[in-house]
């Protein structure tokens, strides 16, 4: 909100300053002849877990600035005039080559946790299921994506290494809304006399999380049996 306050000073119709409205939950032209009110912007994304349901995998793609070994659900924005399914359509095509047919909503996430040109995201979740299954990565928008296995999510959810990296962030999340300096964390590898995991995915704050583990726990059918 305090991103949207600093970003909307100014009408975008005259180009007249704005005022607070309404304790801040608005902004509204100061021109007399104007008044136009303006209302914090939203964002909508789609985030989908892609899923073979023969095979019983899922897609995850690596960004070039996640951490090693970090793996997630593909997602991006809606444009204009797209519908959610169109949206989760045309992002898994343009970011994995794949298509999809069946798509199931799973739940929503407000997301304004990103740089200030984008903080008022709205993660919105889907299972996909796909209907191909070469993959071909946009390299502009991954570094890389692949297919994996139940079993080996499973064990990139239940590492100990996983805990220790749910535990880092939560106390980065607490740091930032007390207006804390971010402190540097020790590592992982060297608190941990552990093999570490190939993989690991985004924890319980993140909507991503709870689309993998939602299919690492549940199964197809349960899956299914939301439509």
């Amino acid at each position: 909100m305090l991103d949207w306050h600093t970003q909307s000073r100014f009408c975008g119709r005259c180009g007249n300053s704005t005022v607070s409205k309404e304790a801040g939950r608005r902004r509204q032209c100061s021109n007399e002849i104007c008044k136009k009110k303006l209302y914090p912007r939203l964002d909508p994304v789609v985030i989908m877990l892609v899923i073979d349901k023969e095979k019983d995998l899922v897609v995850l793609g690596r960004q070039s600035r996640f951490a090693p070994r970090m793996w997630s659900c593909l997602a991006g924005f809606i444009e204009p005039g797209e519908s959610l399914e169109e949206a989760v359509r045309r992002e898994t095509r343009e970011e994995v080559g794949i298509e999809v047919g069946e798509i199931v909503y799973h739940s929503s996430q407000p997301w304004p946790v990103g740089p200030s040109s984008m903080s008022c995201q709205l993660m919105v979740g889907f299972f996909a299921f796909a209907t191909t299954f070469d993959i071909r990565v946009d390299k502009k928008e991954l570094e890389e994506a692949k297919w994996h296995n139940r079993e080996d999510v499973k064990r990139a959810l239940s590492s100990i290494e996983y805990k220790n990296q749910q535990q880092t962030s939560s106390l980065k999340v607490h740091q930032a809304c007390a207006g804390e300096e971010r402190r540097r964390s020790s590592s992982i590898e060297a608190r941990d006399a552990v093999e570490l995991p190939p993989m690991f995915v985004p924890g319980p704050y993140a909507i991503a999380h709870h689309l993998i583990s939602s299919w690492v726990a549940n199964g197809l059918e349960t899956l299914r049996s939301r439509v």
